[in-house]
């Protein structure tokens, strides 16, 4: 959701000196940055294909030799016995070349990917006061640029910004529909109402840099337009005359 890269590795130590089993969710990764999962030292991993230009709906989960399963779905011997049901081959065959096609453009992704967000969150953080980039702010993927805007509420921001057609979200896909702070958010520290205004741009393999000077152009007055009618922005602005 904010795009930090965790310290994998090190959180599987510790998990395997508790004696647990490591599963890490690495969908967001395939294409972007390098995973080796020997390097990584999990138990598993899992891949979505919609995350790197594969069919939608096909996904791949990597298990440590000798691992064992309980499977979610029971009843057949297909895929090792681990999920039961016909295997969908037409999707599998598209994940394992979206997989092979992100592999070897890797670097150029990251680099490209890299240099977007970069001009973005530099751009915005110039441009509107009051808002604070959320997550690490250099060990984050390249395709992420995650930030929470005070005194309006993401909703709010993403309906203007789709009028202009900028596509962008307000947390998590998972969560998107939700019209709460992001419990990510909050376990981070941020206070609810500031959570309240996230906004999240990632960028794929179309993005140009006129993209990102475009929402450098519109999303400065959509902010302003909104605290315009923002009762808590009123109410920091007469806290500031009155501590004047």
């Amino acid at each position: 959701e904010v795009g930090t890269i965790q310290p994998i590795r090190e959180i599987a130590r510790l998990a395997k000196e508790a004696g647990a089993v490591f599963h890490t969710d690495a969908v967001a990764t395939t294409g972007t940055i390098p995973v080796d999962v020997k390097e990584l030292a999990v138990d598993a991993l899992s891949l979505a294909g919609n995350q790197y230009y594969g069919p939608k709906g096909v996904g791949a989960l990597w298990l440590k030799k000798g691992l064992r399963i309980i499977p979610f779905l029971d009843g057949g011997v297909q895929e090792g016995g681990k999920r039961a049901g016909t295997e969908n081959v037409p999707a599998i065959v598209g994940l394992g070349k979206a997989a092979e096609l992100a592999k070897a453009e890797t670097e150029s992704r990251m680099y490209r990917f890299s240099a977007l967000r970069d001009r973005l969150i530099e751009g915005l953080l110039s441009r509107i006061e009051h808002m604070i980039l959320t997550g690490h702010p250099t060990q984050r993927l390249p395709g992420n640029a995650s930030f929470c805007i005070e005194f309006i509420e993401g909703e709010a921001m993403l309906l203007l910004l789709s009028s202009k057609g900028v596509a962008a979200s307000s947390g998590s896909a998972c969560t998107s529909r939700a019209l709460k702070a992001s419990h990510v958010l909050t376990a981070m520290g941020i206070p609810p109402e500031i959570a309240q205004g996230s906004l999240l741009f990632s960028f794929g393999l179309e993005n140009t840099k006129e993209d990102v000077d475009y929402v450098l152009e519109v999303l400065p007055p959509i902010v302003d337009r909104l605290r315009q009618m923002s009762p808590l922005y009123a109410k920091f602005l007469k806290g500031q005359k009155g501590g004047s």
